[in-house]
């Protein structure tokens, strides 16, 4: 039996790392499935998440590695504003993206980089499906802040954001107090200019970058008031610059292309 090629393109933000298609390309196909076989690393061609791109509107369709829907990605959308401007989905300087967390506005910047209006955080206990609004509460021994960043997000303030982060974040993610789970970003403040973040993210695990998780981390130091509303995040494999104007989130950051070919279903 022949196997069915699908078009593929690989993109990575700061490390994180996304493969793309078009919407017409796996029409009709298990999604989720599809997701956790191309995100395998071992048997698929690897990647913390599965992006797949619809016209008319422009709509990223975004899921985590081991298949489950998510609203938006930060990085994830970076790339795929690469990827619509080099397969010809869009075009100029700017255009909107729908997604599950609302239309996002893309800004182009010019040698790989590009900015995102990410919105306005939501501190509901509705929206992050918590019993009460989780502000300043002690679990396991953290003190952690949930809200809806483009998807859910706790933030923890440490001295090691770069340090090991897998036990807690993954008690974090799978604690009863999230029935959704939550991305949990480890937060050290070098000075009131420079963040650095590490995330655990639900679906994938701890990853190299998470561009939401940097835009809550961002906004939770300024709100705290120990950052500018204009800062550097240093990730591990990169920098991702925040802008905070009248509430709403700005981040600004690189998307690589690193392969372009078929993927044998």
């Amino acid at each position: 039996m022949e196997q069915k090629a699908i078009p593929v393109t690989k993109y990575h933000g700061c490390g994180n790392d996304f493969v793309i298609v078009r919407a017409a390309d796996v029409e009709g196909m298990d999604l989720p499935a599809l997701a956790v076989r191309v995100c395998d690393r071992h048997t698929g061609i690897g990647a913390d998440g599965f992006i797949v791109a619809e016209t008319g509107p422009l709509e990223m369709i975004y899921y985590n590695q081991d298949g489950t829907r998510a609203p938006m990605c930060g990085n994830g959308i970076r790339c795929f504003a690469a990827f619509c401007l080099q397969e010809g989905l869009a075009s100029g300087t700017g255009f909107d993206v729908v997604t599950l967390a609302g239309t996002k506005h893309v800004t182009v910047l010019g040698n790989d980089r590009y900015r995102i209006m990410m919105g306005e955080p939501d501190f509901s206990r509705e929206t992050i499906g918590t019993p009460f609004q989780v502000d300043h509460y002690l679990l396991n021994d953290h003190e952690i802040t949930s809200f809806f960043m483009g998807t859910i997000h706790t933030v923890v303030f440490t001295d090691n954001a770069m340090g090991n982060i897998e036990v807690p974040g993954r008690e974090i993610c799978h604690a009863s107090l999230f029935p959704q789970q939550t991305n949990v970003n480890f937060v050290e403040v070098v000075d009131r200019n420079h963040l650095r973040v590490q995330t655990y993210e639900r679906g994938c695990g701890v990853t190299l970058a998470c561009g939401t998780g940097v835009c809550a981390s961002a906004f939770q130091a300024w709100r705290e008031g120990l950052a500018n509303p204009s800062v550097d995040v240093e990730l591990k494999c990169g920098l991702l610059h925040i802008d905070i104007e009248d509430g709403i989130v700005y981040m600004s950051g690189p998307a690589v292309r690193i392969l372009k070919g078929d993927y044998y279903l």
